[in-house]
């Protein structure tokens, strides 16, 4: 799958789920179960155990169903090895122009975290694919919107507190993506530290569902 393929098909399935395991084999059991109730794009964090070893795996295990990006990459020593292991993506906390240069070279999806219109601006002006709007509960879905008058067509992800109460807001306001984390805004801490796999399927279901609702009504002009 091209770099434009894969920007279509997160803009289309639109939710990603990040998870800090405290162990790889968590992670992976955790994704999987979220894959089974209909998750496609995940994102891998570097503050979990193992994490190239978890990207490989769900990429072999899942192959084109699924998106698989890193997360929470600050060096470009390790945005080399999520590369080298599969992720199709390489999701920051911040700008810092060495991660995005490794990412934009190797020619995956590259998203660093922004807050400012001119992190936003220099992040474009590197090649930057996607903005990650962090923390977004800072600003909300208003600071999208205006965002997208200086910047018209720049593909906004906020994360941060993205909740089922709040996607549409985004949604509405132009978000491209969204990023919601699986212990914290989907509340699913004590069923991931338990293994209760079957219940966060079920959750993984209700929360794709509501997004393709969304999806399928439209963006307002």
């Amino acid at each position: 799958m091209n770099k434009e393929d894969l920007l279509k098909r997160i803009h289309e399935d639109w939710l990603v789920m990040i998870l800090r395991g405290d162990t790889a084999q968590q992670t992976e059991d955790t994704f999987n179960a979220l894959i089974e109730g209909g998750a496609t794009l995940v994102e891998v964090p570097f503050t979990t155990p193992g994490a190239c070893d978890v990207i490989q795996r769900l990429r072999a295990r899942h192959g084109g169903r699924i998106v698989v990006s890193a997360g929470t990459v600050t060096t470009p020593e390790q945005a080399r090895a999520a590369i080298a292991s599969g992720a199709q993506g390489i999701v920051s906390p911040n700008l810092y122009l060495p991660v995005l240069e490794v990412a934009v070279e190797a020619g995956v999806t590259s998203a660093p975290g922004c807050f400012t219109p001119s992190e936003i601006a220099d992040a474009l002006r590197n090649g930057a694919d996607i903005i990650k709007l962090f923390p977004c509960d800072m600003v909300g879905p208003r600071y999208v919107w205006f965002m997208l008058g200086p910047f018209p067509g720049t593909r906004i992800m906020p994360a941060g507190s993205i909740t089922l109460e709040n996607m549409q807001t985004y949604y509405d306001a132009g978000a491209f993506a969204g990023v919601v984390g699986v212990t914290t805004e989907m509340r699913l801490l004590d069923e991931v530290k338990t293994g209760r796999f079957r219940e966060i399927t079920e959750c993984a279901r209700h929360w794709i569902a509501q997004v393709r609702r969304m999806t399928s009504q439209g963006a307002p002009a």
